[in-house]
């Protein structure tokens, strides 16, 4: 038995069916309302609440998870599933967030499987990796990254992203990728038989 998943919640108090009109609108409305809810998804779900985290271990694992849905927005992917994909999906994040991550491109490889794939994985850093609360937010000579100052990072990120949406018309290979992303987003509220 299939589902209407119109009423579902996307975010706040903005539903499927919702998202799907704006989609099909693409006015002024719909943009303003599009970039709420893809804002209102990363804030409310990831930087808000990473911002009041205590642990400097929970914070990156919260980070990596933001970093790869956030890529697949920008991307236009539905997952990240896939030989080297991941990996791609950090490295590509790293090389467009060069001025708030300065360094990371160049570890970009190591950072994946040192710092997400031990962390998701294995519930802790390998390769020497530490996560610290204080200090610079990159160490390459200790092999170590501040937390605290990587979601302040992150959360510039967004803004970000943000603002490219804003600036960017539908037209455009930005919106375009998140238009499909929304999409995945509103299909993954319907039950696989």
């Amino acid at each position: 038995m299939t589902k209407n998943i119109d009423t579902y919640l996307l975010t706040g108090d903005i539903t499927v069916g919702q998202a799907r009109a704006w989609m099909k609108r693409k006015d002024i409305y719909a943009k303003s309302n599009l970039i709420k809810l893809i804002h209102h998804r990363f804030h409310n779900r990831y930087v808000k609440h990473v911002k009041k985290i205590d642990s400097g271990f929970l914070k990156m694992a919260v980070s990596c998870l933001m970093i790869e849905t956030l890529e697949s927005f920008r991307q236009g992917r539905k997952d990240t599933k896939g030989k080297g994909v991941g990996k791609k999906m950090f490295k590509d994040f790293f090389t467009l967030e060069q001025k708030l991550f300065p360094g990371f491109k160049d570890i970009a490889a190591d950072f994946y499987s040192s710092i997400r794939c031990g962390i998701l994985h294995q519930a802790e850093t390998t390769n020497a990796w530490r996560i610290l609360r204080k200090g610079p937010l990159l160490d390459e000579m200790h092999w170590a990254i501040n937390a605290t100052k990587f979601v302040h990072s992150l959360d510039g990120s967004l803004d970000s992203y943000v603002e490219s949406l804003k600036s960017n018309d539908f037209n455009s290979k930005i919106w375009k990728n998140a238009l499909f992303k929304i999409e995945d987003v509103c299909q993954n509220c319907n039950r696989n038989p």
